[in-house]
């Protein structure tokens, strides 16, 4: 029989870590809602170049921010893409810690979401640096095809 083991911050310290798993969670969710407005935008900007007139379509200008567009339209599209999230694995809690103290049960379950929590902090890192790098250059894209939009007509509007 183990000894018992005194942790009277455990549960302080679990409730915390929980809130975390949850704010990645959100802030994940919320990356891929962001990463699906681009990717729309992207697409309605490559549309749109796609029907171009010609005097407008064979501005350099133009032809480059539709290739930023479409570049922000695959940045957005990789960074939606589903990912390996941490989860865990509740039949291994089961075999491993059945007979074992509570204690000692909430220490490895903390322990192992205190693991997850960072996986997952690398994961948003990763997937907030793909939906600011397609923001960016959808911003670049839409200037620059408004510049090949202006300098293909002249600085006047099609009526």
């Amino acid at each position: 029989m183990s000894e018992r083991i005194d942790l009277p911050s455990l549960d302080i310290v679990a409730g915390q870590v929980a809130t975390e798993r949850q704010t990645m969670n959100s802030h994940a969710e919320s990356l891929d809602s962001k990463a699906g407005v681009v990717l729309g935008f992207a697409g309605v900007l490559v549309g749109l170049g796609a029907t171009a007139q010609s005097a407008v379509s064979d501005e350099v200008a133009f032809q480059v921010g539709l290739g930023f567009a479409v570049l922000s339209a695959l940045l957005a599209a990789v960074s939606f893409l589903p990912r390996r999230y941490p989860v865990l694995e509740v039949a291994r809690l089961r075999e491993n810690n059945l007979t074992a103290s509570v204690e000692e049960t909430k220490l490895e379950l903390l322990d192992t979401e205190i693991l997850m929590v960072d996986q997952a902090a690398a994961l948003v890192k990763q997937k907030g640096q793909g939906v600011r790098a397609s923001v960016v250059s959808l911003a670049i894209g839409a200037a620059l095809v408004v510049a090949g939009t202006l300098a293909g007509t002249g600085g006047h509007a099609h009526v």
